[in-house]
Protein backbone atom coordinates (compact mmCIF):
# COMPACT_ATOMS: atom_id res chain seq x y z
CA UNK A 1 0.00 0.00 0.00
CA UNK A 2 1.30 3.61 -1.30
CA UNK A 3 2.01 6.10 1.80
CA UNK A 4 0.36 9.68 1.86
CA UNK A 5 1.62 12.26 -0.24
CA UNK A 6 3.32 14.79 1.24
CA UNK A 7 1.02 17.35 0.09
CA UNK A 8 -2.15 15.30 1.84
CA UNK A 9 -0.39 15.05 4.77
CA UNK A 10 0.33 18.97 4.92
CA UNK A 11 -4.08 19.88 4.04
CA UNK A 12 -5.05 17.60 6.36
CA UNK A 13 -2.39 19.11 8.94
CA UNK A 14 -3.55 22.48 7.74
CA UNK A 15 -7.19 21.50 7.63
CA UNK A 16 -6.75 20.18 11.51
CA UNK A 17 -5.39 23.26 12.77
CA UNK A 18 -8.40 25.29 10.84
CA UNK A 19 -10.85 23.00 13.26
CA UNK A 20 -9.15 23.32 16.51
CA UNK A 21 -8.50 27.33 15.75
CA UNK A 22 -12.33 27.88 15.16
CA UNK A 23 -13.42 25.61 18.03
CA UNK A 24 -10.99 27.06 20.55
CA UNK A 25 -12.50 30.93 19.11
CA UNK A 26 -16.00 30.04 19.89
CA UNK A 27 -14.85 28.11 23.19
CA UNK A 28 -12.81 31.42 24.35
CA UNK A 29 -15.75 33.72 22.98
CA UNK A 30 -18.24 32.13 24.84
CA UNK A 31 -20.39 31.94 21.91
CA UNK A 32 -22.69 29.19 22.48
CA UNK A 33 -23.02 28.78 18.58
CA UNK A 34 -24.52 24.48 18.64
CA UNK A 35 -27.52 25.81 20.72
CA UNK A 36 -28.91 28.10 22.73
CA UNK A 37 -30.41 26.68 26.19
CA UNK A 38 -31.93 28.64 29.51
CA UNK A 39 -34.69 31.44 29.95
CA UNK A 40 -35.67 34.54 28.10
CA UNK A 41 -35.84 37.71 30.28
CA UNK A 42 -36.48 41.44 29.86
CA UNK A 43 -35.16 44.11 31.73
CA UNK A 44 -35.44 47.91 30.74
CA UNK A 45 -32.65 50.58 31.76
CA UNK A 46 -32.44 53.98 30.58
CA UNK A 47 -28.38 53.94 29.90
CA UNK A 48 -26.89 50.86 29.02
CA UNK A 49 -23.54 52.64 29.26
CA UNK A 50 -21.88 50.52 26.54
CA UNK A 51 -23.56 47.31 27.05
CA UNK A 52 -23.53 45.14 24.01
CA UNK A 53 -25.27 41.94 22.51
CA UNK A 54 -23.44 39.01 23.56
CA UNK A 55 -22.42 40.47 26.14
CA UNK A 56 -21.82 38.16 29.46
CA UNK A 57 -23.97 37.95 32.46
CA UNK A 58 -22.99 36.90 36.04
CA UNK A 59 -24.56 35.82 39.00
CA UNK A 60 -22.25 35.93 41.97
CA UNK A 61 -19.77 36.37 39.71
CA UNK A 62 -20.21 33.31 38.44
CA UNK A 63 -21.04 33.26 34.23
CA UNK A 64 -24.89 32.47 33.56
CA UNK A 65 -26.19 33.16 30.67
CA UNK A 66 -25.85 36.50 28.03
CA UNK A 67 -27.34 39.44 26.37
CA UNK A 68 -29.26 38.09 23.46
CA UNK A 69 -30.20 41.17 21.87
CA UNK A 70 -30.44 44.74 22.57
CA UNK A 71 -32.80 47.40 21.28
CA UNK A 72 -34.76 50.81 21.84
CA UNK A 73 -38.19 50.78 23.09
CA UNK A 74 -40.42 54.05 24.06
CA UNK A 75 -37.23 55.65 24.72
CA UNK A 76 -35.38 53.23 27.29
CA UNK A 77 -33.29 50.43 26.49
CA UNK A 78 -34.81 47.10 26.14
CA UNK A 79 -32.62 43.93 26.59
CA UNK A 80 -33.64 40.33 26.11
CA UNK A 81 -31.37 38.17 28.46
CA UNK A 82 -30.89 34.50 28.40
CA UNK A 83 -30.48 32.96 31.36
CA UNK A 84 -28.88 29.42 31.93
CA UNK A 85 -31.94 26.76 33.02
CA UNK A 86 -30.89 25.30 35.93
CA UNK A 87 -31.19 29.16 37.19
CA UNK A 88 -34.41 30.44 39.09
CA UNK A 89 -35.44 33.47 39.44
CA UNK A 90 -38.00 35.24 41.38
CA UNK A 91 -40.29 38.32 42.20
CA UNK A 92 -37.91 40.27 43.77
CA UNK A 93 -34.87 39.49 41.29
CA UNK A 94 -32.82 42.91 40.27
CA UNK A 95 -30.24 43.98 37.75
CA UNK A 96 -27.58 46.02 37.43
CA UNK A 97 -24.56 47.49 35.23
CA UNK A 98 -20.85 46.54 36.53
CA UNK A 99 -17.41 46.64 35.78
CA UNK A 100 -14.46 44.61 36.34
CA UNK A 101 -12.28 47.32 36.89
CA UNK A 102 -11.99 51.36 36.86
CA UNK A 103 -11.07 50.84 32.90
CA UNK A 104 -12.53 46.80 32.72
CA UNK A 105 -14.86 45.46 30.92
CA UNK A 106 -19.29 45.90 31.42
CA UNK A 107 -21.36 43.34 32.44
CA UNK A 108 -24.75 42.43 33.55
CA UNK A 109 -25.20 41.28 36.92
CA UNK A 110 -28.28 39.85 38.37
CA UNK A 111 -29.68 38.90 41.45
CA UNK A 112 -31.93 36.26 41.36
CA UNK A 113 -34.20 37.18 44.45
CA UNK A 114 -35.94 34.68 46.49
CA UNK A 115 -39.55 36.09 47.04
CA UNK A 116 -42.33 33.71 45.82
CA UNK A 117 -43.59 33.51 42.96
CA UNK A 118 -41.08 32.89 40.77
CA UNK A 119 -40.36 34.76 37.57
CA UNK A 120 -41.72 32.46 34.17
CA UNK A 121 -40.13 32.21 30.55
CA UNK A 122 -40.52 36.05 29.33
CA UNK A 123 -41.25 37.77 32.58
CA UNK A 124 -39.79 40.83 33.33
CA UNK A 125 -36.82 42.14 36.21
CA UNK A 126 -38.77 44.80 38.05
CA UNK A 127 -35.50 46.00 40.32
CA UNK A 128 -33.52 47.97 37.99
CA UNK A 129 -30.04 50.06 39.38
CA UNK A 130 -29.67 52.69 36.68
CA UNK A 131 -25.54 53.25 36.48
CA UNK A 132 -24.18 56.44 37.51
CA UNK A 133 -23.76 59.14 34.50
CA UNK A 134 -20.21 60.67 34.52
CA UNK A 135 -21.33 63.55 32.70
CA UNK A 136 -24.46 64.18 35.06
CA UNK A 137 -22.11 63.62 37.96
CA UNK A 138 -19.24 66.25 36.99
CA UNK A 139 -21.78 68.32 36.48
CA UNK A 140 -23.31 67.86 40.11
CA UNK A 141 -19.94 68.34 41.04
CA UNK A 142 -19.01 71.70 39.10
CA UNK A 143 -22.14 73.23 41.49
CA UNK A 144 -20.98 72.17 44.57
CA UNK A 145 -17.83 73.44 43.76
CA UNK A 146 -19.37 76.80 42.82
CA UNK A 147 -21.58 76.71 46.20
CA UNK A 148 -18.57 76.10 48.35
CA UNK A 149 -16.78 79.07 46.26
CA UNK A 150 -19.15 81.55 47.26
CA UNK A 151 -19.79 80.05 50.97
CA UNK A 152 -15.87 80.54 51.76
CA UNK A 153 -16.27 84.08 49.86
CA UNK A 154 -18.91 85.04 52.71
CA UNK A 155 -17.04 83.40 55.85
CA UNK A 156 -14.03 85.07 54.33
CA UNK A 157 -15.82 88.65 54.42
CA UNK A 158 -17.56 87.97 57.98
CA UNK A 159 -14.86 86.24 59.71
CA UNK A 160 -11.88 88.72 57.58
CA UNK A 161 -11.47 91.45 59.79
CA UNK A 162 -9.69 91.74 62.96
CA UNK A 163 -12.64 92.37 65.16
CA UNK A 164 -14.65 89.53 63.92
CA UNK A 165 -11.17 87.10 64.41
CA UNK A 166 -11.16 87.76 67.91
CA UNK A 167 -14.27 87.83 68.89
CA UNK A 168 -14.45 84.02 67.30
CA UNK A 169 -11.21 83.27 69.48
CA UNK A 170 -13.48 84.58 72.36
CA UNK A 171 -15.98 82.25 71.53
CA UNK A 172 -14.00 78.79 70.67
CA UNK A 173 -12.23 79.81 74.79
CA UNK A 174 -15.37 80.45 76.30
CA UNK A 175 -17.07 77.43 74.51
CA UNK A 176 -13.63 75.08 76.01
CA UNK A 177 -14.13 76.27 79.40
CA UNK A 178 -17.64 75.72 79.05
CA UNK A 179 -16.75 72.06 78.11
CA UNK A 180 -13.96 71.58 80.40
CA UNK A 181 -16.91 72.59 83.38
CA UNK A 182 -19.40 70.30 81.96
CA UNK A 183 -17.43 67.53 81.98
CA UNK A 184 -15.91 67.90 85.61
CA UNK A 185 -19.41 68.29 86.65
CA UNK A 186 -20.74 65.25 85.12
CA UNK A 187 -17.37 63.35 86.06
CA UNK A 188 -18.38 64.41 89.40
CA UNK A 189 -22.05 63.13 89.21
CA UNK A 190 -21.79 60.27 87.03
CA UNK A 191 -23.51 58.15 89.63
CA UNK A 192 -25.83 60.52 91.28
CA UNK A 193 -27.43 61.18 86.90
CA UNK A 194 -27.24 57.59 86.60
CA UNK A 195 -29.39 56.69 89.87
CA UNK A 196 -31.47 59.47 88.75
CA UNK A 197 -31.97 58.16 85.18
CA UNK A 198 -32.72 54.96 86.58
CA UNK A 199 -35.62 56.39 89.06
CA UNK A 200 -37.08 58.62 86.29
CA UNK A 201 -37.11 55.25 83.82
CA UNK A 202 -38.63 53.27 86.70
CA UNK A 203 -41.17 55.80 87.65
CA UNK A 204 -42.33 56.02 84.01
CA UNK A 205 -43.09 52.16 83.56
CA UNK A 206 -44.62 52.25 86.79
CA UNK A 207 -47.08 55.22 85.60
CA UNK A 208 -47.31 53.76 81.96
CA UNK A 209 -47.99 50.15 84.28
CA UNK A 210 -50.72 52.41 86.28
CA UNK A 211 -52.36 54.00 83.68
CA UNK A 212 -52.93 50.98 81.19
CA UNK A 213 -54.55 49.47 84.01
CA UNK A 214 -56.61 51.79 84.84
CA UNK A 215 -57.29 53.53 81.74
CA UNK A 216 -61.25 53.37 82.06
CA UNK A 217 -61.31 54.29 85.97
CA UNK A 218 -59.58 57.28 84.96
CA UNK A 219 -61.49 58.05 81.96
CA UNK A 220 -64.55 57.87 84.52
CA UNK A 221 -62.75 59.87 87.07
CA UNK A 222 -62.90 62.82 84.24
CA UNK A 223 -66.09 62.62 83.48
CA UNK A 224 -67.30 62.74 86.48
CA UNK A 225 -65.09 65.48 87.32
CA UNK A 226 -66.77 67.64 84.15
CA UNK A 227 -70.02 66.41 85.45
CA UNK A 228 -69.05 67.90 88.87
CA UNK A 229 -67.84 71.19 87.49
CA UNK A 230 -70.94 71.61 85.33
CA UNK A 231 -72.72 71.18 88.31
CA UNK A 232 -70.98 73.18 90.16
CA UNK A 233 -71.38 76.31 87.89
CA UNK A 234 -75.14 76.29 88.29
CA UNK A 235 -75.84 75.13 91.86
CA UNK A 236 -72.21 76.77 93.21
CA UNK A 237 -73.90 79.64 95.34
CA UNK A 238 -76.59 77.06 96.63
CA UNK A 239 -73.83 74.34 97.64
CA UNK A 240 -71.53 77.07 99.10
CA UNK A 241 -74.61 77.91 101.86
CA UNK A 242 -75.18 74.64 102.74
CA UNK A 243 -71.63 74.04 103.26
CA UNK A 244 -71.30 76.57 105.61
CA UNK A 245 -74.53 75.98 107.38
CA UNK A 246 -73.43 72.38 107.73
CA UNK A 247 -69.82 73.78 109.29
CA UNK A 248 -71.67 75.99 111.58
CA UNK A 249 -73.57 72.70 113.09
CA UNK A 250 -70.65 70.94 113.50
CA UNK A 251 -69.10 73.35 114.95
CA UNK A 252 -71.92 73.81 117.38
CA UNK A 253 -72.28 69.78 117.80
CA UNK A 254 -68.37 69.75 118.86
CA UNK A 255 -68.79 72.69 121.43
CA UNK A 256 -71.20 70.42 122.86
CA UNK A 257 -69.62 67.33 123.12
CA UNK A 258 -66.60 68.34 123.87
CA UNK A 259 -67.12 67.06 128.24
CA UNK A 260 -68.39 63.27 126.71
CA UNK A 261 -65.48 63.08 124.35
CA UNK A 262 -62.74 64.17 127.38
CA UNK A 263 -64.44 61.78 129.27
CA UNK A 264 -64.63 59.20 126.63
CA UNK A 265 -60.59 59.55 125.99
CA UNK A 266 -59.66 59.62 130.15
CA UNK A 267 -61.33 56.01 130.08
CA UNK A 268 -60.29 54.71 127.28
CA UNK A 269 -56.54 55.67 128.56
CA UNK A 270 -57.50 53.76 131.88
CA UNK A 271 -58.73 50.63 129.90
CA UNK A 272 -55.45 50.56 128.04
CA UNK A 273 -53.23 50.76 130.91
CA UNK A 274 -54.53 47.71 132.44
CA UNK A 275 -54.44 45.75 129.31
CA UNK A 276 -50.61 46.47 129.62
CA UNK A 277 -50.30 45.79 132.84
CA UNK A 278 -52.47 42.33 132.63
CA UNK A 279 -55.30 43.09 134.88
CA UNK A 280 -58.64 41.25 133.30
CA UNK A 281 -59.48 38.65 130.58
CA UNK A 282 -58.56 40.67 128.00
CA UNK A 283 -55.14 41.81 129.49
CA UNK A 284 -54.62 38.13 130.34
CA UNK A 285 -55.00 37.22 126.84
CA UNK A 286 -52.52 39.75 125.48
CA UNK A 287 -49.86 39.32 127.96
CA UNK A 288 -50.31 35.25 127.84
CA UNK A 289 -47.76 33.85 125.82
CA UNK A 290 -49.38 30.69 125.15
CA UNK A 291 -52.22 32.32 123.51
CA UNK A 292 -49.68 33.19 120.84
CA UNK A 293 -48.32 30.08 120.37
CA UNK A 294 -51.70 28.56 120.27
CA UNK A 295 -52.84 30.81 117.41
CA UNK A 296 -49.99 29.94 115.65
CA UNK A 297 -50.55 26.61 116.01
CA UNK A 298 -54.01 26.57 114.79
CA UNK A 299 -52.97 28.84 111.80
CA UNK A 300 -50.52 26.39 110.82
CA UNK A 301 -53.07 24.13 110.51
CA UNK A 302 -55.00 26.13 108.71
CA UNK A 303 -52.51 26.56 106.12
CA UNK A 304 -52.02 22.92 106.09
CA UNK A 305 -55.70 22.22 105.82
CA UNK A 306 -55.92 24.60 102.59
CA UNK A 307 -52.38 23.04 101.23
CA UNK A 308 -54.03 19.92 100.81
CA UNK A 309 -57.14 21.13 99.50
CA UNK A 310 -55.06 23.04 96.92
CA UNK A 311 -53.13 19.99 96.13
CA UNK A 312 -56.48 17.64 95.50
CA UNK A 313 -57.24 17.67 91.70
CA UNK A 314 -60.38 15.89 90.17
CA UNK A 315 -60.35 14.89 86.73
CA UNK A 316 -63.62 13.96 84.40
CA UNK A 317 -62.56 11.76 81.42
CA UNK A 318 -65.47 10.85 78.58
CA UNK A 319 -64.25 7.67 76.07
CA UNK A 320 -65.38 6.22 73.42
CA UNK A 321 -64.49 2.73 71.48
CA UNK A 322 -65.27 1.32 68.29
CA UNK A 323 -64.23 -2.96 69.26
CA UNK A 324 -64.06 -4.47 65.57
CA UNK A 325 -64.58 -8.20 66.53
CA UNK A 326 -68.19 -7.24 67.77
CA UNK A 327 -68.55 -4.11 65.35
CA UNK A 328 -69.51 -2.29 67.86
CA UNK A 329 -69.09 0.63 70.15
CA UNK A 330 -68.20 1.09 73.66
CA UNK A 331 -68.62 4.14 76.26
CA UNK A 332 -66.65 5.11 79.47
CA UNK A 333 -67.37 7.50 82.00
CA UNK A 334 -64.62 8.22 84.95
CA UNK A 335 -64.47 10.28 87.55
CA UNK A 336 -60.90 10.63 89.32
CA UNK A 337 -59.94 12.33 92.57
CA UNK A 338 -56.49 12.70 93.23
CA UNK A 339 -55.66 14.20 96.60
CA UNK A 340 -51.72 13.26 95.93
CA UNK A 341 -49.62 13.10 93.15
CA UNK A 342 -49.01 9.61 94.26
CA UNK A 343 -52.58 8.60 95.31
CA UNK A 344 -55.89 8.46 93.23
CA UNK A 345 -58.74 7.15 93.08
CA UNK A 346 -61.15 6.04 90.19
CA UNK A 347 -65.02 5.89 90.04
CA UNK A 348 -66.75 5.17 86.37
CA UNK A 349 -69.28 4.12 84.62
CA UNK A 350 -69.16 1.78 81.33
CA UNK A 351 -71.74 1.00 78.92
CA UNK A 352 -70.59 -2.28 77.49
CA UNK A 353 -71.88 -4.16 74.59
CA UNK A 354 -70.76 -7.88 75.83
CA UNK A 355 -73.69 -8.88 78.21
CA UNK A 356 -73.22 -11.22 81.18
CA UNK A 357 -74.88 -14.18 81.47
CA UNK A 358 -76.84 -15.49 84.79
CA UNK A 359 -77.79 -18.26 85.67
CA UNK A 360 -81.20 -19.46 87.34
CA UNK A 361 -81.77 -23.00 88.71
CA UNK A 362 -84.72 -24.32 89.07
CA UNK A 363 -86.08 -27.42 91.07
CA UNK A 364 -89.32 -29.49 91.19
CA UNK A 365 -90.52 -32.44 93.05
CA UNK A 366 -92.16 -34.53 90.46
CA UNK A 367 -93.49 -38.11 92.15
CA UNK A 368 -90.54 -38.16 94.69
CA UNK A 369 -88.10 -37.24 91.75
CA UNK A 370 -86.37 -34.13 92.27
CA UNK A 371 -85.81 -32.27 88.61
CA UNK A 372 -83.27 -29.74 88.72
CA UNK A 373 -83.61 -27.30 85.84
CA UNK A 374 -80.78 -24.46 84.85
CA UNK A 375 -81.27 -21.70 82.26
CA UNK A 376 -78.80 -19.08 81.65
CA UNK A 377 -80.27 -15.57 80.13
CA UNK A 378 -77.71 -12.82 78.53
CA UNK A 379 -77.96 -9.71 79.86
CA UNK A 380 -76.50 -6.04 79.14
CA UNK A 381 -76.41 -3.25 81.99
CA UNK A 382 -74.70 -0.43 82.83
CA UNK A 383 -71.69 -1.32 85.05
CA UNK A 384 -69.62 0.53 87.78
CA UNK A 385 -65.64 0.49 88.01
CA UNK A 386 -63.84 1.62 91.40
CA UNK A 387 -60.41 1.79 91.59
CA UNK A 388 -57.41 2.58 94.02
CA UNK A 389 -54.56 3.67 92.46
CA UNK A 390 -51.02 4.28 93.60
CA UNK A 391 -48.09 5.87 91.49
CA UNK A 392 -44.35 5.61 92.09
CA UNK A 393 -42.33 7.71 89.30
CA UNK A 394 -43.45 6.72 85.55
CA UNK A 395 -45.59 3.51 86.80
CA UNK A 396 -49.39 3.05 88.77
CA UNK A 397 -50.97 0.05 90.03
CA UNK A 398 -54.59 -0.16 89.96
CA UNK A 399 -56.91 -2.66 92.49
CA UNK A 400 -60.57 -2.78 92.96
CA UNK A 401 -63.95 -3.08 90.82
CA UNK A 402 -63.71 -3.23 87.23
CA UNK A 403 -67.25 -3.54 85.35
CA UNK A 404 -68.29 -4.56 88.35
CA UNK A 405 -66.28 -7.55 88.87
CA UNK A 406 -62.69 -7.69 90.78
CA UNK A 407 -60.09 -6.32 88.56
CA UNK A 408 -56.08 -4.80 88.74
CA UNK A 409 -54.53 -3.02 85.53
CA UNK A 410 -51.38 -1.33 85.68
CA UNK A 411 -50.16 1.64 83.88
CA UNK A 412 -47.07 3.02 82.36
CA UNK A 413 -46.50 6.89 81.52
CA UNK A 414 -44.34 8.32 79.02
CA UNK A 415 -43.43 11.70 77.20
CA UNK A 416 -44.08 13.98 80.53
CA UNK A 417 -47.34 12.06 80.72
CA UNK A 418 -48.87 12.58 77.46
CA UNK A 419 -48.79 8.80 76.61
CA UNK A 420 -50.02 5.78 79.09
CA UNK A 421 -49.46 2.02 78.09
CA UNK A 422 -51.86 0.47 80.24
CA UNK A 423 -52.88 -2.95 81.06
CA UNK A 424 -56.10 -4.37 82.86
CA UNK A 425 -57.33 -7.88 84.00
CA UNK A 426 -60.99 -8.46 85.04
CA UNK A 427 -64.23 -11.08 85.22
CA UNK A 428 -61.88 -13.98 86.92
CA UNK A 429 -65.71 -15.98 87.63
CA UNK A 430 -66.09 -15.69 83.46
CA UNK A 431 -69.65 -14.09 83.94
CA UNK A 432 -69.17 -12.74 81.01
CA UNK A 433 -71.07 -13.87 77.10
CA UNK A 434 -69.33 -16.67 75.55
CA UNK A 435 -66.33 -16.55 77.64
CA UNK A 436 -63.94 -19.16 79.60
CA UNK A 437 -60.96 -17.21 80.16
CA UNK A 438 -60.73 -13.77 82.18
CA UNK A 439 -61.19 -10.06 79.98
CA UNK A 440 -57.63 -8.84 79.52
CA UNK A 441 -57.11 -5.51 77.81
CA UNK A 442 -53.87 -4.24 76.57
CA UNK A 443 -53.48 -0.26 74.83
CA UNK A 444 -52.13 2.81 74.36
CA UNK A 445 -53.72 5.74 74.73
CA UNK A 446 -51.68 9.44 73.76
CA UNK A 447 -52.81 12.96 74.39
CA UNK A 448 -52.92 14.97 70.76
CA UNK A 449 -53.96 18.25 72.05
CA UNK A 450 -53.83 19.27 75.65
CA UNK A 451 -57.34 17.67 76.98
CA UNK A 452 -57.66 15.14 73.40
CA UNK A 453 -56.57 11.46 73.54
CA UNK A 454 -56.81 8.88 71.31
CA UNK A 455 -56.65 5.31 71.77
CA UNK A 456 -55.72 1.68 70.68
CA UNK A 457 -54.80 -2.21 71.60
CA UNK A 458 -56.36 -5.60 71.78
CA UNK A 459 -59.28 -6.17 73.74
CA UNK A 460 -60.27 -9.62 75.07
CA UNK A 461 -57.06 -11.52 74.47
CA UNK A 462 -57.54 -14.59 75.98
CA UNK A 463 -60.93 -15.44 74.67
CA UNK A 464 -60.78 -16.03 70.74
CA UNK A 465 -64.60 -15.71 69.83
CA UNK A 466 -64.20 -11.89 71.30
CA UNK A 467 -60.34 -11.43 70.80
CA UNK A 468 -59.53 -8.22 68.21
CA UNK A 469 -58.53 -4.50 67.97
CA UNK A 470 -59.68 -1.47 69.33
CA UNK A 471 -59.64 2.24 69.01
CA UNK A 472 -60.92 4.88 70.26
CA UNK A 473 -60.99 8.84 71.26
CA UNK A 474 -61.58 10.22 74.72
CA UNK A 475 -61.76 14.09 76.54
CA UNK A 476 -60.08 14.48 79.69
CA UNK A 477 -61.44 17.65 81.70
CA UNK A 478 -59.56 19.08 84.72
CA UNK A 479 -60.85 20.92 88.26
CA UNK A 480 -59.65 24.30 86.04
CA UNK A 481 -60.78 23.34 82.85
CA UNK A 482 -64.48 22.69 84.95
CA UNK A 483 -64.17 26.18 86.14
CA UNK A 484 -63.19 28.04 83.10
CA UNK A 485 -66.26 26.47 80.92
CA UNK A 486 -68.55 26.68 84.00
CA UNK A 487 -67.41 30.88 84.51
CA UNK A 488 -67.95 31.42 80.68
CA UNK A 489 -71.57 29.85 80.43
CA UNK A 490 -73.88 32.69 81.37
CA UNK A 491 -76.75 32.47 83.77
CA UNK A 492 -80.31 32.21 82.88
CA UNK A 493 -82.16 35.00 84.57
Amino acid sequence: MRGLSTELKVGLFALLVITIMTFMTFKVGGLDWMKEEGNIYYVYFKNIAGLDEKTKLKIAGVDAGFIKKIELHEGVAKMTVRVQKEVRMFSDASASIKATGLLGDKYLEIKPGSKEPALKNGDTIQDVLEIVDIDDMVRKLSKVSENISTLAIALNEALGTEDAKRSLRETVSNLSNITANLNETIVVNDEKMRNVLDNIKTLTASLNELVDKNKEPITDIVGNLREFSAKLKTDGPELIANLNKTTRELKEMVEETKPSIKNTVESLDKITKKIDQGEGTLGKLVKDERLYENINKAAEGVEKTFGAIDRFKTFITFQAEYLNKMEDGKGYFYLTLQPRPDRYYILGVVGDPLGRVKTTETVTNVDGITIRKKEEKTEQEIEFTAQYAMRYKDVALRLGLTENTFGAGGDFFFHNDRGRVTVDAWDFSNDEEHSKNPHIKAGVDYFIFKNVFVSAGIDNILNSRWRGGYAGLGLRLEDQDLKYILGTIPLVR
